[in-house]
């Protein structure tokens, strides 16, 4: 009888691990949804966390190619600091496209209102023609009698 005990619990610990190397192998995942507003975010959230990761392995793998340096080792640690410096590059790319695009928006928004202060001070100018000119300066002047000398003996 404990035999068959052991063999039932072989058994069943067989089809455990047999049910467990199933999931790892097949693993269920959610699908995938990804919206257009949320996409730079994503973006900017992935690029960061694989910068992290792999900065992270690079310093693992630096401390064992240090105890047991191997070429294929040596060309890994490579690859990985070629794929961090890309992503970072491409982060780098993302944050001064933002900067270029604010700079850009405050040089329109200073130019259009220099435009507008330029217009408010042609439109508070007086333009004057010529006879409105001879019309104020005939009005405004006092008036001078001039008496002729001759006329009085």
């Amino acid at each position: 009888m404990e035999t068959n005990d052991n063999e039932d619990s072989i058994d069943s610990l067989l089809d455990q691990l047999k049910h467990t190397t199933e999931l790892t192998r097949n693993p269920e995942k959610a699908p995938f949804n990804l919206k257009k507003e949320d996409l730079e975010q994503f973006i900017l959230n992935n690029t960061g966390r694989l910068i992290e990761d792999s900065m992270d392995t690079i310093d693992n793998i630096k401390q064992f190619i240090v105890s047991a340096p191997e070429p294929e080792d040596v060309h890994s640690l490579a690859e990985l600091y070629k794929a961090s410096t890309s992503a970072i590059e491409a982060l780098n790319k993302v944050l001064l496209q933002q900067q270029k695009a604010e700079t850009q928006i405050k040089v329109k928004v200073m130019d259009i209102e220099s435009k507008q202060a330029m217009l408010e001070q042609k439109g508070s100018s007086n333009t004057l023609t010529r006879q409105e000119i001879l019309d104020k300066l005939m009005n405004s002047g006092d008036i001078i009698e001039i008496k002729n000398e001759s006329e009085e003996d």
